[in-house]
């Protein structure tokens, strides 16, 4: 996992090297084929974890749940993230937040099968019959 790790944080520091448009939807696009390269194992449980921190957005993808916490306060989290630079960035900075504190998570042995039990424990049954948004 440390090579993921320098090259997320390499990404973070000079996203322009690594794509050439810097927004978040290219950025999650980047991490997306990234992750599929290495067979899926670098992001495995991101979206479980995502789902159990936010409470909500069981059927939603991680890059939509990143965008839930990076823009809490609207009602619209895709909208708000296009709506200027600083929003973009503000998005780029909450996901490489939230990729190195999952990392963190994920350390140990057991650590991803904790991460799937409380899924399963705090997911509801039939996830597409909630709402897809938790909003208050």
């Amino acid at each position: 996992m440390r090579h993921h790790r320098e090259v997320f944080e390499a990404m973070r520091a000079r996203p322009g090297m690594y794509v050439r448009d810097v927004r978040y939807s290219v950025v999650a696009a980047f991490l997306l084929g990234y992750d599929a390269a290495c067979e899926g194992g670098v992001l495995v449980g991101f979206r479980e974890w995502l789902a159990v921190r936010l409470g909500a957005g069981w059927n939603l993808d991680w890059q939509a749940l990143v965008l839930d916490i990076a823009f809490p306060e609207t009602q619209s989290a895709e909208a708000a993230v296009s709506a200027s630079p600083d929003s973009e960035q503000r998005a780029i900075d909450t996901l490489f937040a939230l990729i190195a504190e999952f990392e963190e998570a994920r350390r140990g042995p057991d650590a991803l099968m904790t991460i799937y039990a409380s899924y399963q424990k705090a997911a509801p049954a039939n996830p597409s019959s909630v709402s897809v948004r938790k909003r208050e």
